[in-house]
């Protein structure tokens, strides 16, 4: 299984699609930058905030790599539907089940390298675009590696409802549209029907259960709702359902045999 795990992952890393992604990672590092030191430019600011405020930004940012997550199982699962019947060098031996977990550990693996160069980029710019002021500190980077860490399990998460998706439809818009809809329109619909007004009572109880909710939280240490155990308790269970709901499907499919 190893070998399988690795050679999904070599090609992923290899895709073009990989590329635009790392390219993504650092404009988005830049722009942040810009931002923040636009701002400081027009509006003025506490000298010695720089990096605290730019690794602020970045914790409330933390949703825009979970809703790209099923990008990146997209880049370890390729342009074709893995089909059991069809056996190489790398699948012989693997009964569906294996295949299945073998592609989602390489999109963990993916997801966790974008993550570690994500961090590197972001600290990296952070460090040259205030160099002058030398603001970047331990504390700030601790501060945001606390946060970051909290965040895994939803990230998990998230890579977990992606490959759930790719493997319950063949078809990639299919696979897109309900992984957005179950991590994106729901959730937001949600959190709008709980917030007052309207907040109609069955929402707001469901709100503190709802990932982009724990992402919302995530930022502020001090806010009463922010519960570590639950946010971390919550990642692993939706990757753990997810996981499992995508199994069964999977095992399920009928394929021609070859």
């Amino acid at each position: 299984m190893s070998k399988y795990i690795f050679h999904e992952l070599d090609k992923a890393i290899l895709s073009k699609a990989a590329r635009i992604y790392f390219a993504g990672i650092f404009i988005l590092c830049i722009l942040g930058n810009l931002a923040v030191v636009g701002f400081r430019t027009i509006y003025g600011t506490n000298e010695g905030t720089y990096a605290y405020n730019i690794m602020e930004y970045a914790a409330w940012s933390f949703i825009v790599p979970y809703l790209t997550c099923i990008m990146i199982v997209h880049m370890t699962f390729g342009s074709d539907y893995p089909n059991p019947h069809i056996k190489d060098g790398l699948t012989a031996g693997l009964n569906r089940t294996q295949i299945y977990l073998c592609k989602l550990a390489a999109a963990i693996l993916l997801a966790f390298i974008f993550l570690v160069i994500c961090f590197v980029a972001l600290v990296s710019f952070t460090a040259l675009f205030q160099m002058k002021d030398k603001t970047l500190s331990a504390d700030a980077i601790r501060i945001f590696c606390d946060k970051m860490f909290l965040a895994l399990p939803l990230f998990l998460a998230g890579i977990c409802f992606g490959t759930m998706f790719m493997f319950g439809f063949r078809v990639r818009k299919k696979a897109y549209t309900g992984f957005y809809l179950v991590t994106l329109v729901v959730p937001q619909l949600i959190l709008f029907l709980a917030k007052d007004p309207p907040g109609l009572a069955p929402f707001k109880a469901v709100r503190p259960y709802i990932i982009s909710q724990c992402f919302r939280l995530i930022p502020y240490p001090s806010s009463p709702e922010r519960s570590i155990p639950l946010i971390i308790g919550l990642g692993f269970f939706y990757a753990a359902v997810s996981t499992a709901v995508g199994i069964i499907v999977y095992n399920k499919k009928k394929f021609l045999e070859v």
